[in-house]
């Protein structure tokens, strides 16, 4: 006979992550339980890659058999609701093609997809066959997509060096199939950010953090934000811009798993995506501030992120 807790323990909604194992905890499916957590959700997490990598660097990987990945996927759906789910790591083209099965055929909400490629330090973590067809197969059945400079640039095949070309990317992008696509702009490289001159009637000075401008169509003319760092989000043609205080001299190993899983962790809350993406950005800006980089850490590279 099944105690009261035991009922309530199955009763339970989780927030799922599928991605890849970073035995430090800053990245892969630890760093999205912590972010879940934050929330206030429970975490079930299955692993597609056992990485070998620390702040430096990712120096090798045993990835998961697609038999492995749902084998890890269907013991939980017995047993709990899954509210929200983020995708982070996807190895290679048989892990790809189960997890859009999965997606398919089961009953789970529309997952986030941070689509990790490469590592900073030059590892691949997505075979080219594999974004092939992530692409083609399971991008459409996302809600949200959150791809860094580099990896829009290859979702999107254009070089993005400006704002502009981040709008255009995330459109580009979006037709492929995803709901809404945020292009992060942390990797714009030298480049100083820029910014959208503000339109007669509106604020000539805007807040420095969390500050997010509503625009339905193209960016107006720019200007230079040396201190900022951009965000673009495209919600189904609807883009919304975030700015937030660029973190001089800092690489953040993990911060895109963190960020992510925390967008996922608000949909699964009934937020919009634009809710969902500001509070998952203060939630990594003030956990890198507050904790004084004890959360996640100044690294000389930034695998996954």
């Amino acid at each position: 006979m099944e105690t009261s807790g035991a009922v309530s323990l199955l009763k339970t909604p989780r927030a799922l992550t599928i991605a890849g194992f970073d035995p430090s905890g800053e990245a892969g499916v630890l760093a999205d339980a912590r972010s879940f957590a934050a929330f206030g959700l429970y975490p079930a997490a299955v692993v597609t890659s056992l990485t070998f990598q620390n702040r430096a660097r990712v120096f090798g990987a045993v990835d998961q058999s697609a038999e492995t990945v749902r084998a890890q996927v269907m013991p939980l759906l017995d047993d709990y609701e899954i509210v929200c789910a983020k995708i982070g790591m996807l190895p290679t083209r048989e892990v790809v093609s189960e997890v859009t099965r999965i997606f398919r055929e089961l009953d789970l909400p529309s997952p986030v997809i941070d689509p990790v490629m490469i590592s900073t330090s030059g590892r691949r973590l997505m075979a080219e066959d594999a974004l092939e067809l992530l692409i083609r197969e399971l991008l459409p059945l996302a809600c949200l997509l959150t791809p860094n400079i580099p990896e829009a640039e290859k979702l999107a095949g254009i070089p993005i060096t400006s704002e502009a070309e981040m709008l255009q990317a995330a459109a580009m992008i979006r037709e492929l199939g995803a709901r809404a696509v945020l292009v992060k702009g942390g990797h714009l490289g030298g480049e100083e950010p820029v910014g959208r001159r503000q339109e007669a009637g509106e604020r000539s000075k805007q807040k420095a953090e969390g500050t997010r401008q509503e625009e339905e169509s193209a960016v107006g003319e720019a200007f230079a934000l040396p201190t900022d760092s951009i965000d673009i989000l495209d919600n189904e043609g609807k883009v919304t811009v975030f700015r937030e205080p660029r973190i001089q001299g800092a690489q953040l190993h993990g911060s895109g798993c963190i960020l992510s899983a925390a967008i996922a962790a608000g949909l699964g809350q009934g937020m919009t995506p634009e809710d969902a993406v500001q509070r998952a950005k203060t939630f990594v800006w003030e956990a890198f501030r507050e904790a004084g980089m004890r959360f996640l850490g100044p690294t000389p590279s930034q695998p996954g992120s």
